[in-house]
C-alpha cells in the first residue's frame, strides 16, 4: 500500500469544473493506492482502471476545450501528453492483469499514476493557467 495523494490548493487551476475533475481522478488513483497489493488484480483492477480511463477521457476533453477557448499555444503537446497517459495506463494495467511479475508491475502502475498526477497537474496544467486567467475563465 502506498500513501495516498492529498488534494492541495496548489493543484487548483482556478476553474471549478476542471478542479472537480482533477479531484475525481485523484480519488480514483487513491482508491488504487489504498488497496492491498493482492486485491488489485482481476476484476477490481479492471473496474478501477476502466473508471480512471473513462473519467480521464472526459476530463481531457473538457480541459482541451478550455485550452482551445483561450487559444493556448501548446495545445497539441498537451493533447499528446493526455494520449500518452491513457496508453501507458492501459499498458501497465494489462501487465498487472496478465500477471507478469505481479508485485513489480503493480508497483510500477501505482508509482506511474501517482507521479503522473502530481507532475501533470503541477507541471503541464500550470502552463495553461495564465491563459485562463487572462480570459477570466473561472
Amino acid at each position: 500500500m502506498q500513501t495516498p495523494i492529498e488534494w492541495q490548493e496548489e493543484y487548483s487551476v482556478g476553474v471549478k469544473e476542471l478542479d472537480d475533475q482533477h479531484k475525481n481522478l485523484l480519488n480514483i488513483i487513491n482508491s488504487l493506492l489504498l488497496e492491498k497489493q493482492e486485491k488489485i488484480t482481476g476484476d477490481k483492477l479492471s473496474e478501477i482502471i476502466s473508471s480512471m480511463v473513462h473519467h480521464a477521457y472526459i476530463h481531457f476533453a473538457t480541459e482541451e476545450r478550455y485550452m482551445e477557448q483561450v487559444n493556448f499555444p501548446d495545445l497539441k503537446q498537451h493533447v499528446l501528453e493526455h494520449v500518452s497517459f491513457i496508453l501507458k495506463t492501459l499498458e501497465l494495467s494489462l501487465k498487472v492483469k496478465e500477471g507478469e511479475g505481479t508485485a513489480t508491475n503493480q508497483m510500477e502502475l501505482l508509482t506511474y499514476l501517482k507521479e503522473w498526477y502530481s507532475s501533470h497537474v503541477l507541471g503541464a496544467d500550470r502552463l495553461y493557467v495564465p491563459y485562463l486567467r487572462a480570459k477570466r475563465v473561472t
